[in-house]
């Protein structure tokens, strides 16, 4: 999405958090116009470094639900193609929403939205296989709070997977908010006031 098309889209749909699955890039442009564009709009910009190709590690999955816990709503959650890493984290937060299901979960991971499950893409059909596992031998249905007990307790990344890395280059998220609004009185006491 360009960054004149991410503003609009900000605008019209009165997103309040983006959140990123390219993770922070500062030292190129598309993120630095990206970041700039949404902290412009008003919006909360959230940087989480995913790959489509290795299974992500429990802290990551953690941290995700606890962004997509405590973000504001409307959420833009984009990768850079908008299917595979976007179409697990969206199957993450139908999970997480009440009255969803699995197969309500699956369906952001469909061609409509340019999944396909082979090669990178694969990884990402295989966490929820995964979690359809984990209910079946746990005899349960799912509810978020049964998504959230997985993701403490059942989730096991596959391979290749982050938490094998000797050393991982990314931080687990990075936040980048809109610096309030300044009152009048403030800006007054500030000296910003030159009437």
């Amino acid at each position: 999405m360009s960054t004149s098309r991410l503003a609009q889209t900000l605008r019209e749909r009165r997103i309040q958090t983006v959140l990123n699955l390219r993770g922070p890039n500062p030292d190129h442009e598309w993120y630095r116009a990206e970041r700039d564009a949404t902290i412009a709009a008003g919006a909360t910009q959230v940087d989480v470094a995913l790959s489509s190709c290795v299974w992500m590690s429990r802290a990551q999955l953690h941290t995700l639900i606890r962004t997509l816990d405590s973000s504001r709503y409307p959420i833009l959650i984009h990768c850079a193609w908008g299917s595979e890493r976007t179409g697990l984290v969206s199957a993450f937060a139908e999970l997480l929403r009440d009255g969803s299901s699995l197969d309500d979960a699956r369906n952001q991971l469909a061609l409509e939205y340019l999944y396909v499950p082979f090669g990178d893409g694969k990884i990402m059909s295989e966490a929820l296989d995964q979690y359809e596992s984990w209910l079946h031998e746990q005899r349960l249905v799912h509810r978020p709070e049964t998504f959230r007990r997985w993701a403490a307790e059942g989730y096991k990344p596959g391979n290749p997977d982050r938490e094998r890395w000797a050393w991982d280059p990314y931080p687990l998220i990075v936040t980048t908010r809109p610096e309030p609004e300044r009152s009048a009185l403030q800006l007054k006491h500030d000296g910003g006031d030159r009437r």
